[in-house]
Protein backbone atom coordinates (compact mmCIF):
# COMPACT_ATOMS: atom_id res chain seq x y z
CA UNK A 1 0.00 0.00 0.00
CA UNK A 2 1.51 3.33 -1.05
CA UNK A 3 1.49 6.36 1.26
CA UNK A 4 -0.16 9.41 -0.26
CA UNK A 5 2.26 11.75 1.55
CA UNK A 6 5.74 10.25 1.15
CA UNK A 7 4.98 7.85 -1.69
CA UNK A 8 6.65 4.88 0.01
CA UNK A 9 5.25 1.37 0.11
CA UNK A 10 3.71 -0.25 3.21
CA UNK A 11 2.38 -3.68 3.96
CA UNK A 12 -1.23 -4.37 2.95
CA UNK A 13 -3.71 -3.63 5.75
CA UNK A 14 -1.51 -1.01 7.45
CA UNK A 15 -3.44 2.02 8.75
CA UNK A 16 -0.42 4.32 9.22
CA UNK A 17 2.66 4.77 7.07
CA UNK A 18 5.61 3.06 8.75
CA UNK A 19 7.97 5.68 7.25
CA UNK A 20 6.32 9.06 7.93
CA UNK A 21 3.48 8.12 10.27
CA UNK A 22 0.74 9.57 8.06
CA UNK A 23 -2.66 7.83 8.02
CA UNK A 24 -2.87 5.86 4.78
CA UNK A 25 -5.43 7.37 2.45
CA UNK A 26 -6.27 4.59 0.04
CA UNK A 27 -10.00 3.77 -0.35
CA UNK A 28 -9.51 0.55 1.62
CA UNK A 29 -7.92 2.29 4.57
CA UNK A 30 -10.67 4.92 4.66
CA UNK A 31 -13.13 2.09 5.20
CA UNK A 32 -10.96 0.61 7.95
CA UNK A 33 -10.42 3.86 9.82
CA UNK A 34 -14.08 4.74 9.78
CA UNK A 35 -15.36 1.40 10.99
CA UNK A 36 -14.60 1.43 14.73
CA UNK A 37 -16.97 -0.94 16.47
CA UNK A 38 -19.71 0.88 18.45
CA UNK A 39 -18.44 -0.53 21.75
CA UNK A 40 -15.03 1.19 21.41
CA UNK A 41 -13.45 2.22 24.73
CA UNK A 42 -12.02 5.68 25.40
CA UNK A 43 -9.00 5.66 27.73
CA UNK A 44 -5.48 7.09 28.17
CA UNK A 45 -2.80 4.93 26.56
CA UNK A 46 0.94 5.28 25.98
CA UNK A 47 1.70 4.78 22.30
CA UNK A 48 5.09 3.49 21.11
CA UNK A 49 5.95 3.99 17.45
CA UNK A 50 9.25 2.56 16.17
CA UNK A 51 10.72 2.50 12.68
CA UNK A 52 13.91 1.36 10.96
CA UNK A 53 15.96 4.32 9.71
CA UNK A 54 16.48 4.62 5.90
CA UNK A 55 14.85 1.25 5.33
CA UNK A 56 14.25 1.91 1.62
CA UNK A 57 17.94 2.64 0.99
CA UNK A 58 18.95 -0.49 2.90
CA UNK A 59 16.38 -2.67 1.12
CA UNK A 60 17.63 -1.51 -2.30
CA UNK A 61 21.02 -3.07 -1.56
CA UNK A 62 19.59 -6.49 -0.66
CA UNK A 63 17.61 -9.28 -2.19
CA UNK A 64 13.94 -9.08 -1.19
CA UNK A 65 14.15 -12.38 0.71
CA UNK A 66 17.20 -11.17 2.63
CA UNK A 67 15.44 -7.93 3.54
CA UNK A 68 12.33 -9.82 4.65
CA UNK A 69 14.44 -11.99 6.98
CA UNK A 70 16.20 -8.93 8.44
CA UNK A 71 12.92 -7.11 9.09
CA UNK A 72 11.46 -10.25 10.61
CA UNK A 73 14.45 -10.48 12.97
CA UNK A 74 13.92 -6.84 13.99
CA UNK A 75 10.21 -7.43 14.56
CA UNK A 76 10.93 -10.41 16.79
CA UNK A 77 13.30 -8.36 18.95
CA UNK A 78 10.91 -5.42 19.14
CA UNK A 79 7.95 -7.62 20.01
CA UNK A 80 9.88 -9.33 22.82
CA UNK A 81 10.89 -5.97 24.29
CA UNK A 82 7.30 -4.70 24.21
CA UNK A 83 5.79 -7.87 25.65
CA UNK A 84 8.47 -8.12 28.35
CA UNK A 85 7.08 -4.95 29.92
CA UNK A 86 3.41 -5.78 29.50
CA UNK A 87 2.76 -3.89 26.29
CA UNK A 88 0.82 -5.05 23.25
CA UNK A 89 2.11 -5.02 19.68
CA UNK A 90 -0.84 -3.66 17.71
CA UNK A 91 0.64 -3.61 14.22
CA UNK A 92 3.81 -4.59 12.41
CA UNK A 93 4.01 -1.75 9.92
CA UNK A 94 6.34 -2.90 7.19
CA UNK A 95 9.65 -2.07 8.87
CA UNK A 96 8.11 -0.50 11.98
CA UNK A 97 6.04 -1.35 15.02
CA UNK A 98 3.01 0.26 16.66
CA UNK A 99 2.53 -0.81 20.30
CA UNK A 100 0.24 0.11 23.19
CA UNK A 101 0.94 0.31 26.91
CA UNK A 102 -2.32 0.53 28.83
CA UNK A 103 -4.47 -1.41 26.39
CA UNK A 104 -6.08 -3.82 26.61
CA UNK A 105 -4.60 -4.26 30.13
CA UNK A 106 -3.97 -1.15 32.23
CA UNK A 107 -1.10 -0.77 34.72
CA UNK A 108 -0.37 2.12 37.04
CA UNK A 109 3.10 2.59 35.50
CA UNK A 110 2.40 2.20 31.77
CA UNK A 111 4.48 5.25 30.68
CA UNK A 112 7.49 3.89 32.60
CA UNK A 113 6.99 0.47 31.06
CA UNK A 114 6.91 2.04 27.59
CA UNK A 115 10.22 3.88 28.16
CA UNK A 116 11.84 0.73 29.57
CA UNK A 117 10.64 -1.20 26.52
CA UNK A 118 12.00 1.52 24.21
CA UNK A 119 15.43 1.39 25.90
CA UNK A 120 15.35 -2.39 25.74
CA UNK A 121 14.47 -2.50 22.06
CA UNK A 122 17.19 0.02 21.21
CA UNK A 123 19.64 -2.21 23.05
CA UNK A 124 18.32 -5.23 21.15
CA UNK A 125 18.64 -3.43 17.81
CA UNK A 126 22.16 -2.31 18.71
CA UNK A 127 23.13 -5.96 19.26
CA UNK A 128 21.28 -6.96 16.08
CA UNK A 129 23.21 -4.35 14.09
CA UNK A 130 26.50 -5.87 15.23
CA UNK A 131 25.17 -9.31 14.29
CA UNK A 132 24.36 -8.04 10.77
CA UNK A 133 27.78 -6.46 10.15
CA UNK A 134 28.93 -7.33 6.64
CA UNK A 135 25.37 -7.65 5.37
CA UNK A 136 23.79 -4.34 6.42
CA UNK A 137 25.93 -1.26 6.88
CA UNK A 138 24.04 0.52 9.68
CA UNK A 139 20.71 -0.74 11.01
CA UNK A 140 19.18 1.75 13.45
CA UNK A 141 15.74 2.66 14.76
CA UNK A 142 13.88 5.75 15.83
CA UNK A 143 11.27 5.56 18.59
CA UNK A 144 8.49 7.99 19.52
CA UNK A 145 6.33 7.85 22.66
CA UNK A 146 3.23 9.79 23.64
CA UNK A 147 0.55 9.35 26.30
CA UNK A 148 -2.91 10.52 25.39
CA UNK A 149 -6.55 9.59 25.14
CA UNK A 150 -7.59 7.28 22.33
CA UNK A 151 -10.61 5.22 21.36
CA UNK A 152 -9.84 1.51 21.47
CA UNK A 153 -11.68 -1.29 19.81
CA UNK A 154 -12.02 -3.55 16.83
CA UNK A 155 -11.28 -1.61 13.65
CA UNK A 156 -11.97 -2.92 10.18
CA UNK A 157 -14.52 -4.65 8.05
CA UNK A 158 -16.31 -7.97 8.34
CA UNK A 159 -13.55 -9.52 6.24
CA UNK A 160 -10.63 -8.16 8.30
CA UNK A 161 -10.45 -6.39 11.67
CA UNK A 162 -7.79 -5.50 14.25
CA UNK A 163 -7.72 -4.19 17.82
CA UNK A 164 -6.44 -0.64 17.34
CA UNK A 165 -6.33 2.80 18.90
CA UNK A 166 -7.78 5.74 17.00
CA UNK A 167 -6.92 9.29 17.98
CA UNK A 168 -4.38 12.06 17.69
CA UNK A 169 -2.14 10.38 20.31
CA UNK A 170 -1.17 7.77 17.70
CA UNK A 171 -0.35 10.44 15.13
CA UNK A 172 1.74 12.41 17.66
CA UNK A 173 3.77 9.32 18.61
CA UNK A 174 4.48 8.76 14.91
CA UNK A 175 5.53 12.41 14.46
CA UNK A 176 7.86 12.20 17.46
CA UNK A 177 9.41 9.08 15.98
CA UNK A 178 10.04 10.95 12.72
CA UNK A 179 11.68 13.82 14.65
CA UNK A 180 14.08 11.53 16.55
CA UNK A 181 17.63 10.94 15.38
CA UNK A 182 18.77 7.41 14.53
CA UNK A 183 19.05 5.33 17.68
CA UNK A 184 17.10 7.91 19.68
CA UNK A 185 13.90 7.81 21.76
CA UNK A 186 11.74 10.96 21.62
CA UNK A 187 8.89 11.46 24.09
CA UNK A 188 6.20 14.08 24.57
CA UNK A 189 5.86 16.32 27.63
CA UNK A 190 2.93 14.15 28.75
CA UNK A 191 5.28 11.18 29.01
CA UNK A 192 8.10 13.25 30.50
CA UNK A 193 5.95 14.37 33.45
CA UNK A 194 5.29 10.77 34.44
CA UNK A 195 8.77 9.29 34.00
CA UNK A 196 11.22 12.10 34.86
CA UNK A 197 11.76 10.70 38.37
CA UNK A 198 13.16 7.49 36.90
CA UNK A 199 14.88 8.44 33.64
CA UNK A 200 17.41 11.03 32.54
CA UNK A 201 15.82 13.15 29.81
CA UNK A 202 17.19 15.92 27.60
CA UNK A 203 14.95 18.81 26.65
CA UNK A 204 14.61 18.78 22.85
CA UNK A 205 12.71 22.08 22.86
CA UNK A 206 9.55 23.05 21.03
CA UNK A 207 9.30 21.15 17.75
CA UNK A 208 7.37 21.96 14.58
CA UNK A 209 5.79 18.62 13.75
CA UNK A 210 3.98 17.90 10.53
CA UNK A 211 0.22 18.14 10.87
CA UNK A 212 0.36 19.89 14.27
CA UNK A 213 -0.87 23.50 14.51
CA UNK A 214 1.09 24.26 17.67
CA UNK A 215 4.67 23.40 18.46
CA UNK A 216 5.14 20.27 20.57
CA UNK A 217 7.46 20.15 23.59
CA UNK A 218 9.62 17.03 23.26
CA UNK A 219 12.33 15.28 25.27
CA UNK A 220 15.05 12.77 24.41
CA UNK A 221 15.47 9.72 26.67
CA UNK A 222 19.09 9.31 27.72
CA UNK A 223 19.07 6.45 30.25
CA UNK A 224 17.46 5.06 33.36
CA UNK A 225 18.77 6.88 36.40
CA UNK A 226 21.16 4.86 38.55
CA UNK A 227 19.54 4.05 41.85
CA UNK A 228 16.17 5.34 40.64
CA UNK A 229 13.28 4.09 42.74
CA UNK A 230 10.39 2.92 40.58
CA UNK A 231 7.97 4.15 43.23
CA UNK A 232 4.40 4.61 42.25
CA UNK A 233 2.23 7.67 42.27
CA UNK A 234 1.97 10.78 40.10
CA UNK A 235 4.20 13.64 41.12
CA UNK A 236 6.77 12.45 43.64
CA UNK A 237 6.92 15.61 45.73
CA UNK A 238 7.31 14.87 49.42
CA UNK A 239 4.64 15.97 51.89
CA UNK A 240 4.92 16.09 55.69
CA UNK A 241 4.66 12.68 57.31
CA UNK A 242 1.85 12.62 59.87
CA UNK A 243 0.65 9.86 62.18
CA UNK A 244 1.52 6.15 62.03
CA UNK A 245 3.13 6.32 65.48
CA UNK A 246 2.07 2.78 66.40
CA UNK A 247 3.39 1.28 63.16
CA UNK A 248 6.65 3.23 63.45
CA UNK A 249 7.08 2.02 67.05
CA UNK A 250 6.73 -1.61 65.93
CA UNK A 251 9.34 -1.15 63.21
CA UNK A 252 11.76 0.41 65.69
CA UNK A 253 11.12 -2.45 68.13
CA UNK A 254 12.06 -4.94 65.42
CA UNK A 255 15.31 -3.03 64.81
CA UNK A 256 16.09 -2.99 68.53
CA UNK A 257 15.59 -6.75 68.69
CA UNK A 258 17.89 -7.13 65.69
CA UNK A 259 20.64 -5.19 67.44
CA UNK A 260 20.25 -7.54 70.42
CA UNK A 261 20.81 -10.52 68.13
CA UNK A 262 17.18 -11.51 67.63
CA UNK A 263 16.07 -11.53 64.00
CA UNK A 264 12.53 -11.60 62.74
CA UNK A 265 10.08 -10.92 59.95
CA UNK A 266 7.84 -7.86 59.63
CA UNK A 267 4.93 -7.96 57.17
CA UNK A 268 3.62 -4.54 56.11
CA UNK A 269 0.14 -5.03 54.67
CA UNK A 270 -2.43 -2.57 53.35
CA UNK A 271 -4.45 -1.45 50.38
CA UNK A 272 -2.72 0.16 47.40
CA UNK A 273 -1.96 3.84 48.02
CA UNK A 274 -2.41 3.69 51.80
CA UNK A 275 1.23 4.67 52.39
CA UNK A 276 3.23 1.48 52.96
CA UNK A 277 6.24 2.63 50.93
CA UNK A 278 6.18 6.05 52.58
CA UNK A 279 6.08 4.51 56.07
CA UNK A 280 9.04 2.30 55.21
CA UNK A 281 10.99 5.22 53.73
CA UNK A 282 10.40 7.32 56.85
CA UNK A 283 11.49 4.46 59.09
CA UNK A 284 14.60 3.89 56.99
CA UNK A 285 15.57 7.56 57.12
CA UNK A 286 15.17 7.64 60.90
CA UNK A 287 17.09 4.38 61.34
CA UNK A 288 19.98 4.67 58.89
CA UNK A 289 19.25 7.85 56.97
CA UNK A 290 20.49 11.33 57.36
CA UNK A 291 20.77 11.82 61.06
CA UNK A 292 23.19 11.60 63.93
CA UNK A 293 23.15 8.61 66.24
CA UNK A 294 19.76 8.26 67.88
CA UNK A 295 20.33 9.04 71.59
CA UNK A 296 16.94 7.78 72.70
CA UNK A 297 17.49 4.42 71.00
CA UNK A 298 21.24 4.10 71.43
CA UNK A 299 22.40 3.15 67.93
CA UNK A 300 23.90 4.85 64.92
CA UNK A 301 23.22 4.39 61.19
CA UNK A 302 26.59 2.68 60.71
CA UNK A 303 25.44 -0.29 62.81
CA UNK A 304 22.86 -1.54 60.31
CA UNK A 305 23.33 -2.90 56.78
CA UNK A 306 20.10 -2.11 54.89
CA UNK A 307 19.31 -3.82 51.57
CA UNK A 308 16.24 -3.20 49.45
CA UNK A 309 14.68 -4.94 46.48
CA UNK A 310 11.38 -4.19 44.78
CA UNK A 311 9.34 -6.72 42.86
CA UNK A 312 7.97 -5.26 39.65
CA UNK A 313 4.48 -5.62 38.24
CA UNK A 314 6.08 -6.75 34.96
CA UNK A 315 8.63 -8.93 36.77
CA UNK A 316 7.14 -12.25 35.76
CA UNK A 317 9.47 -12.31 32.77
CA UNK A 318 12.49 -11.00 34.71
CA UNK A 319 13.86 -14.06 36.45
CA UNK A 320 15.45 -13.54 39.89
CA UNK A 321 14.89 -9.77 39.60
CA UNK A 322 14.50 -9.10 43.33
CA UNK A 323 17.50 -11.26 44.22
CA UNK A 324 19.77 -9.48 41.75
CA UNK A 325 18.55 -6.11 43.05
CA UNK A 326 19.41 -7.11 46.62
CA UNK A 327 22.84 -8.31 45.49
CA UNK A 328 23.52 -5.09 43.55
CA UNK A 329 22.39 -3.10 46.58
CA UNK A 330 24.84 -5.07 48.72
CA UNK A 331 27.62 -4.39 46.22
CA UNK A 332 26.82 -0.66 46.18
CA UNK A 333 25.89 -0.80 42.50
CA UNK A 334 22.80 0.17 40.51
CA UNK A 335 20.84 -1.74 37.93
CA UNK A 336 22.53 -1.11 34.61
CA UNK A 337 26.05 -1.07 36.04
CA UNK A 338 28.65 -2.40 33.56
CA UNK A 339 29.16 -6.17 33.68
CA UNK A 340 32.89 -5.82 34.36
CA UNK A 341 32.16 -3.65 37.39
CA UNK A 342 29.63 -6.16 38.74
CA UNK A 343 32.13 -8.99 38.20
CA UNK A 344 34.94 -7.26 40.11
CA UNK A 345 32.70 -6.17 43.00
CA UNK A 346 31.02 -9.57 43.26
CA UNK A 347 34.36 -11.37 43.29
CA UNK A 348 35.68 -9.22 46.12
CA UNK A 349 32.47 -9.51 48.15
CA UNK A 350 32.41 -13.28 47.69
CA UNK A 351 35.96 -13.58 48.99
CA UNK A 352 34.90 -11.69 52.12
CA UNK A 353 31.71 -13.68 52.72
CA UNK A 354 32.75 -17.16 51.56
CA UNK A 355 36.45 -17.18 52.40
CA UNK A 356 38.16 -20.31 51.09
CA UNK A 357 34.86 -21.46 49.50
CA UNK A 358 34.71 -18.38 47.27
CA UNK A 359 36.05 -20.08 44.14
CA UNK A 360 33.43 -22.80 44.50
CA UNK A 361 30.46 -20.57 45.34
CA UNK A 362 30.77 -17.29 43.47
CA UNK A 363 30.17 -18.66 39.92
CA UNK A 364 26.60 -19.55 40.97
CA UNK A 365 25.89 -15.92 41.82
CA UNK A 366 27.75 -14.66 38.76
CA UNK A 367 25.44 -16.87 36.71
CA UNK A 368 22.43 -14.88 37.98
CA UNK A 369 23.90 -11.82 36.26
CA UNK A 370 24.82 -13.84 33.15
CA UNK A 371 28.43 -12.74 33.57
CA UNK A 372 31.04 -14.04 31.15
CA UNK A 373 33.52 -16.20 33.07
CA UNK A 374 36.61 -18.07 31.87
CA UNK A 375 35.98 -21.75 31.22
CA UNK A 376 37.93 -22.77 34.32
CA UNK A 377 35.70 -20.58 36.55
CA UNK A 378 32.31 -21.13 34.89
CA UNK A 379 29.73 -23.61 36.15
CA UNK A 380 30.24 -27.16 34.85
CA UNK A 381 28.43 -27.70 31.55
CA UNK A 382 27.17 -31.11 32.68
CA UNK A 383 25.38 -29.61 35.70
CA UNK A 384 21.67 -30.17 35.07
CA UNK A 385 19.10 -27.42 35.54
CA UNK A 386 17.58 -28.69 38.78
CA UNK A 387 20.99 -29.17 40.40
CA UNK A 388 22.01 -25.68 39.33
CA UNK A 389 18.86 -24.17 40.81
CA UNK A 390 19.27 -26.04 44.09
CA UNK A 391 22.96 -25.12 44.44
CA UNK A 392 22.19 -21.49 43.60
CA UNK A 393 19.63 -21.36 46.43
CA UNK A 394 22.13 -22.87 48.85
CA UNK A 395 24.82 -20.34 47.86
CA UNK A 396 22.41 -17.41 48.13
CA UNK A 397 21.34 -18.55 51.58
CA UNK A 398 24.98 -18.69 52.68
CA UNK A 399 25.68 -15.31 51.07
CA UNK A 400 23.02 -13.46 53.07
CA UNK A 401 23.58 -15.50 56.24
CA UNK A 402 27.27 -14.63 56.14
CA UNK A 403 26.45 -10.96 55.57
CA UNK A 404 24.11 -11.05 58.59
CA UNK A 405 26.80 -12.62 60.78
CA UNK A 406 29.19 -9.73 60.15
CA UNK A 407 26.69 -6.95 60.97
CA UNK A 408 22.95 -6.49 61.66
CA UNK A 409 21.22 -6.94 58.31
CA UNK A 410 17.83 -5.66 57.17
CA UNK A 411 16.45 -7.07 53.91
CA UNK A 412 13.42 -5.23 52.53
CA UNK A 413 11.31 -6.65 49.71
CA UNK A 414 8.61 -4.31 48.45
CA UNK A 415 5.55 -5.38 46.45
CA UNK A 416 6.07 -9.02 47.30
CA UNK A 417 2.76 -9.97 45.63
CA UNK A 418 4.48 -9.39 42.26
CA UNK A 419 7.59 -11.43 43.01
CA UNK A 420 8.83 -14.02 40.52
Amino acid sequence: MQCGKCGRENLPGANFCSHCGEPLTSPDSEVVLSSMSPDGERKPVTILFADIVDSTAIAEQLDSEEWKDIVQGAHQRLSLAVERYGGMVAQLLGDGVLAFFGAPSTHEDDPERAVLAALDLQSQIDAYRRYLEGMVEDLQMRVGLHTGEVVLGEVGTDAHSEYLAVGDAVNLAARLQSAANPGQIMVSADVQKQVAHRFTLEDAGMLDLKGKTDKVHAFRVVEEKQGADPARGFGRESTPFVGREAEMHRLFSAIENLLKGRGGIVALLGEAGIGKSRLLAEARNKIIGYGDPSPERGYSPEQIHWLEGRALSYGGSLSNWVITQLLLNDLGLSDGAPAVRIKVALRKRSEILFGEKSEEYWPFIANLFELDLPAEEALPEDLDRESRRYQTKVVLQRYFASAAESEPLVIVIEDMHWID
